[in-house]
Order: C-alpha cells, then sequence, then structure tokens
C-alpha cells in the first residue's frame, strides 16, 4: 500500500451566476498548477472574470502555484471588469502565511466564508481533469509564476534568482516564457 500523498491537488469546480467557483483539495504543487493554469484562462477566455477559490481543505501550496495564482489575480485587477475578483476562502494558516511571506496578500480578496461558492460547490462541482502536463511546460509555468512574485514584491527577487536562473538554464534561451 502506497501512503504517499498524491502530487497533485484534486480541484473540483462548478459555475454560479458568471462565478467560477473552485475547491482545492490536498497538495497544490507545481504538478497542480498546468491543468489548474490551462483551466483558468479558458474560463479568462469565456469571459468569466469573477473566481472564488476554497481552500479548506487545501493542505499546502507552493510558490509555484501561488504565482500562477497572483499572475491571474494580476491579470484580472488589469481588466476593465468591475465585477472582475479572485477571492481565497477558508485558506489556512499555513497557505496565508506563504501567501503574507511572499508579500501578494494584497493581491486577493480574503475571506473566510462564502456561503455561494460553498452551497454550488456542494450541489455542482466536477472534477476537473490533471494532466499535469510536460516537464518542459512544467518548468515553464514555474518560471513564469517566480517571476511573477519577483515583479509583485520585490523581496522576492532574493528569494527565487537561484530558481529562476536554475529553470532558465533548463529551459534554454529558445524555451523561456513571455
Amino acid at each position: 500500500m502506497n501512503d504517499m500523498p498524491p502530487k497533485h491537488a484534486e480541484i473540483r469546480v462548478a459555475h454560479l451566476e458568471g462565478m467560477v467557483c473552485i475547491r482545492i483539495k490536498g497538495r497544490a504543487t507545481v504538478h497542480s498548477s498546468v491543468p489548474f493554469k490551462r483551466f483558468m484562462l479558458e474560463q479568462l477566455d469565456l469571459g468569466h472574470r469573477s473566481f472564488v477559490i476554497e481552500l479548506s481543505q487545501c493542505l499546502v501550496m507552493d510558490s509555484t502555484f501561488l504565482g500562477v495564482l497572483a499572475s491571474l489575480a494580476a491579470q484580472l485587477q488589469d481588466t476593465d471588469a468591475a465585477s472582475a475578483h479572485l477571492e481565497l476562502v477558508h485558506a489556512n494558516e499555513r497557505v496565508l502565511g506563504l501567501i503574507d511571506n511572499l508579500g501578494v496578500l494584497d493581491w486577493f480578496e480574503i475571506r473566510q466564508a462564502s456561503h455561494e461558492a460553498d452551497a454550488s460547490l456542494r450541489t455542482h462541482e466536477t472534477p476537473l481533469a490533471m494532466e499535469e502536463g510536460s516537464r518542459q511546460e512544467m518548468a515553464k509555468t514555474s518560471l513564469k509564476a517566480h517571476r511573477t512574485l519577483m515583479a509583485l514584491h520585490p523581496s522576492n527577487q532574493e528569494k527565487f534568482k537561484d530558481v529562476t536562473a536554475y529553470l532558465e538554464k533548463e529551459l534554454g534561451s529558445s524555451s523561456l516564457p513571455e
């Protein structure tokens, strides 16, 4: 019997009157980042601008996943839509500590409850396919996520300079993300 936790989170989604509700269960890591990012970009392309991320069962979030979230929050803030927002609900102290430590807490709406999202997820949620992508796609996603964290908060430059240098070297100049 394998007692190792899965490599990626279980992500479930539901739509409620223009709001996209997402429940993240388990470990939100680089392995979950690629399918999560794909889904979120599809939702943006479909015109959705209101997102609630329910985190009561999210055990831990790594910097890549947080960088993807922060990038999406920044994209939403750059839109003209008055309803554009990315809300984090029921985040535990560990996840909130990471977000605060990396200086991006202000990019999110943080709430302890969202009855609409909770009800929608309970009655309409469906699992998100978790095809994590190739090693190169994960590296590109991780590099862009860390660059986002560095751009959003200057103290992250020092924290992630080695990570980004390693990923840039691994990807080579022809494969760097925009």
